[in-house]
C-alpha cells in the first residue's frame, strides 16, 4: 500500500499544472527506456529541461527524496540516469562566477543537495533564510511542480554556461 506522502506526490504528477509542464517540454518523468523501474520510495527521478548551450545536455536528472512529501522540503541533486548515481561534478551544469545560479548548484558544498532554500538539507543549515527569503521558503502548501519551476527558471537563465 502506499504511504500518504507517496500518494500526494503522485496526485501531483497527474496535476495539470505538472502536466502541462511535461507537454511544454519543460519536465517530466523519464521514459522506462532510461528508468525501467522507479526507485524505492521516496526516492522520485524526474528531469529538467536546460537552455541550449554548446556540449551541454539539452536537460539535466535530479533524483529527490521526497520523504514526508509537501509537509517536508525535498531534497536531492543531479543525477547520471546511465550509472544510476549522482552526476559527476564535471558533468553538471555551471554558472556565471558569484551568480544566483552558481551559488545554488555549487559544488563545494554538498554534492547531495541543492544550496536553495527549497531543500531540506540546506535550509537546516541556515536558520536565517526563512525571515532573508520568506518566499522562497518550502510549506505544506508547495508541490513538486513549484520546485521544478524553480530549478528550471535557473537552468534555463542567462547565467547558466553549459557544462
Amino acid at each position: 500500500m502506499d504511504k500518504p506522502d507517496q500518494r500526494l506526490f503522485d496526485d501531483d504528477l497527474e496535476s495539470a499544472e505538472f502536466r502541462s509542464g511535461t507537454a511544454k517540454g519543460l519536465w517530466g518523468v523519464p521514459g522506462r527506456d532510461l528508468i525501467p523501474e522507479p526507485p524505492e520510495w521516496p526516492t522520485r527521478i524526474l528531469w529538467i529541461e536546460a537552455a541550449p548551450r554548446p556540449n551541454a545536455p539539452p536537460r539535466y536528472h535530479v533524483s529527490l527524496d521526497l520523504a514526508g512529501y509537501r509537509s517536508v522540503p525535498p531534497t536531492g541533486t543531479f543525477w547520471d540516469v546511465a550509472s544510476k548515481a549522482a552526476l559527476e561534478v564535471v558533468k553538471r551544469p555551471k554558472g556565471s562566477p558569484d551568480s544566483r545560479f552558481a551559488k545554488v548548484f555549487r559544488t563545494d558544498w554538498n554534492n547531495n543537495a541543492f544550496y536553495h532554500p527549497y531543500d531540506r538539507v540546506a535550509v537546516q543549515g541556515h536558520p536565517e533564510w526563512p525571515k532573508a527569503q520568506p518566499h522562497l521558503i518550502w510549506s505544506d502548501s508547495h508541490t513538486i511542480v513549484d520546485y521544478l519551476q524553480e530549478i528550471h527558471s535557473l537552468l534555463i537563465c542567462g547565467d547558466y554556461l553549459g557544462v
